[in-house]
């Protein structure tokens, strides 16, 4: 027995439901991708600020002001450096931890929770 006519391809609701999922995969996409970018300009702050020289003798304080006006200048705002970041000074170097997460709401009562770590040693 044969049919004269044989479907090819997707029907209109395998259309939607692919529809759907490529547009989850851009809206979750478009929501982390500004997290990303931002840890990442942190991270080189970071790095950049471990090649430069003179960094070990320079107090706690001056060390926070300094990534404060750098990421200020960057365009990182509203980050908590009292709860985020670490300054530890174990023998001669300068160790800076900086552990957060951040909860993004995704739709009603799911959020997005991305945690990100990142440590730095200063020496001279």
């Amino acid at each position: 027995m044969s049919f004269p006519y044989h479907q090819r391809g997707l029907s209109i609701a395998g259309w939607m439901f692919l529809i759907m999922i490529i547009g989850s995969g851009i809206a979750i996409g478009m929501k982390l991708a500004p997290l990303y970018l931002d840890h990442n300009t942190m991270s080189n702050i970071l790095d950049r600020l471990a090649e430069e020289k003179g960094m070990v003798i320079k107090g706690n304080t001056e060390l926070t002001d300094i990534m404060k006006k750098r990421f200020k200048m960057n365009n990182i705002r509203n980050f908590d450096f009292k709860n985020h970041i670490t300054i530890s000074r174990p023998e001669d170097r300068v160790v800076i931890d900086m552990n957060y997460e951040v909860r993004l709401p995704l739709v009603q009562n799911v959020d997005i929770i991305a945690s990100f770590e990142k440590q730095t040693i200063l020496r001279d």
